[in-house]
């Protein structure tokens, strides 16, 4: 029988679909593509905009009317939160939310035996998820960058965000079970794991005596042949200075790159968006990063049109931006929530005024991520392939610039050292020096 899946979202949510098939294949179940006909679809939705919930119903119908016969399960942050209307889609089978997936594989199997129009629940209340529920990926299909989840959950409820009301509290994973898969995936010959999380810099806030730095730390020390390890996103509050010493320690294993997301960059937005920081503590934690790591690549997260965001509120915002000078933006225009405190707030912005707000960031983010790379012009930076088009080999570097390599014979998986030749964004264009 064949499967398949569609992930829509974060990086958590690829993984928990990559580890869901894994049960299914493990069992004789063959993996196909999405768009093929299949016994069995699974969509993980992603709730994080409205415009990501009706992406996921829209995905849904569309695997029901590919075909009727099929079993569809649906899972993730959307149908958490919005069950009914996902079981009340014709053809949907199983409907679970962020928690209960250790369920599917059996409620799968007694659908593919009893296949009838009554669509089988199982959602916990975002309050009662407590316990880390492990599930594990024991190898990629087709892919050369391996993401671990090491924690769930997030406890900031930030005015904006929907997700705690998705995903419950913090939890960890334990150590070992982290330590455990990152040696099997490196077994099989992955050279580079993203440690990922709803709120990955929060890991072991919920362990006594432990966190992220001693993780990472017997992650190093106890995986042979370990390659890069790269931190997904963390909070600009939870880098510490003992992370900072273990990623100083461990330069060849950890990526200079981290992802700190700053969502508004002017005090009065930070305020009503209920973030734990202000612009003065966050750019003192950036000069502090940038004193163990000069050239480290930081990139970050940032919400435009926030309800109550003043022209002076944006033009503050766009210049600090500009002041810390990242490595590359990911802009998003602020999208309205049910039960978050900010879906409340008055003087939401008009449609016209956001995407001026979001098309300004985004040419700043063109200027900034040109202005980072042109650091390593005629530099050497090491880039792990990741595929193969038309003759030409594409990666990323250990900081993070997506890297072209024209007119070459290199595989998915190698590593090699690479010459900057030319620098563009989002591309750079390099040639090979040597392969590792």
């Amino acid at each position: 029988m064949k499967i398949s899946y569609c992930s829509l979202g974060c990086k958590v949510n690829l993984y928990e679909s990559e580890a869901i098939v894994n049960k299914f294949v493990e069992n004789g179940f063959e993996f196909a593509s999405f768009d093929d006909i299949c016994d069995v679809y699974i969509i993980n939705t992603c709730t994080v905009t409205s415009t990501s919930d009706s992406k996921s119903k829209k995905i849904v119908r569309q695997a029901v009317k590919r075909n009727p016969n099929a079993v569809i399960a649906v899972m993730g942050c959307s149908s958490q939160l919005l069950t009914k209307e996902y079981a009340d889609i014709e053809g949907v089978d199983i409907v679970i939310g962020t928690s209960n997936r250790h369920l599917l594989y059996d409620l799968v199997l007694e659908k593919i035996k009893n296949k009838n129009n009554n669509a089988l629940i199982y959602n916990t209340p975002y309050q009662d998820i407590l316990d880390y529920e492990e599930i594990k990926v024991n190898h990629y299909n087709q892919r050369t960058r391996g993401f671990v989840k090491i924690q769930d959950g997030c406890n900031n409820f930030c005015s904006y965000c929907i997700i705690p009301y998705a995903r419950g509290p913090i939890r960890s994973r334990k150590a070992q079970d982290v330590i455990d898969e990152i040696a099997l995936l490196t077994n099989q010959g992955m050279k580079e794991i993203i440690l990922t999380g709803i709120n990955t810099g929060t890991y072991g806030e919920d362990i006594p005596n432990y966190n992220l730095a001693r993780l990472l730390k017997d992650i190093i020390d106890n995986v042979k042949g370990l390659g890069r390890i790269r931190i997904s996103s963390i909070e600009a509050t939870e880098i510490t200075d003992e992370l900072l010493q273990v990623m100083m320690d461990n330069q060849k294993h950890l990526c200079k790159h981290l992802h700190i997301p700053l969502q508004g960059g002017c005090d009065n937005t930070l305020e009503r968006m209920n973030r734990k920081y202000n612009i003065d503590y966050y750019y003192q934690k950036i000069q502090k990063i940038r004193q163990f790591f000069p050239d480290i690549n930081i990139t970050t997260d940032i919400l435009a049109g926030f309800s109550g965001e003043t022209n002076e509120d944006f033009q503050a915002s766009y210049d600090f931006i500009k002041k810390v000078g990242y490595g590359e933006l990911h802009v998003f225009p602020y999208s309205p929530r049910p039960l978050t405190k900010a879906y409340s707030f008055k003087n939401r912005i008009d449609p016209i005024t956001k995407k001026f707000r979001v098309n300004e960031l985004l040419a700043l983010n063109k200027e900034l991520a040109l202005n980072y790379r042109m650091k390593f012009l005629n530099k050497e930076l090491e880039v792990l392939i990741e595929k193969n088009v038309n003759g030409k080999a594409y990666g990323h570097s250990d900081n993070y610039l997506e890297v072209v390599i024209n007119n070459c014979q290199l595989q998915n998986n190698d590593l090699v050292k690479v010459r900057i030749d030319k620098v563009d964004y989002p591309i750079c264009i390099g040639s090979v020096i040597d392969v590792q």
